[in-house]
């Protein structure tokens, strides 16, 4: 079953601790993952697996560059151990029905992921 994330929002003034979705929690899955995506959002992706992951970001048909498709999925790779910021900008990733980003992973075994916001 794929995750679906919510947007946690972090104050300047205080300090919040990131709850992460894994697949330990029965959600996070290799496809259809989804989360909200618009300004000052941005997906965080902790790799805490054996290798390199590769964060597949959906592009949606209706997504074009001068009227010209733009290749999907894009691949982000995530080196061993690192974290890494996908900022889910809306014109790039929003879903014309949904508004949500779709995403998937190459692996979800030790991988942990949320969507994070600093706007108050």
């Amino acid at each position: 079953m794929a995750a679906v994330l919510t947007t946690q929002v972090f104050p300047h003034a205080g300090a919040t601790a990131i709850t992460y979705t894994t697949s330990g929690s029965g959600s996070l899955a290799t496809t259809g993952n989804t989360a909200p995506c618009g300004q000052d959002l941005a997906l965080l992706v902790k790799n805490g697996s054996g290798g390199s992951l590769t964060v597949n970001m959906t592009i949606p048909a209706t997504v074009t560059v001068d009227g010209m498709a733009i290749a999907t999925p894009l691949a982000i790779t995530v080196a061993t151990g690192a974290d890494q910021l996908i900022p889910l900008v809306a014109a790039r990733y929003a879903d014309a029905t949904t508004g949500l980003a779709t995403f998937g992973l190459s692996t979800v075994t030790s991988v942990s992921v949320a969507v994070i916001s600093t706007t108050s």
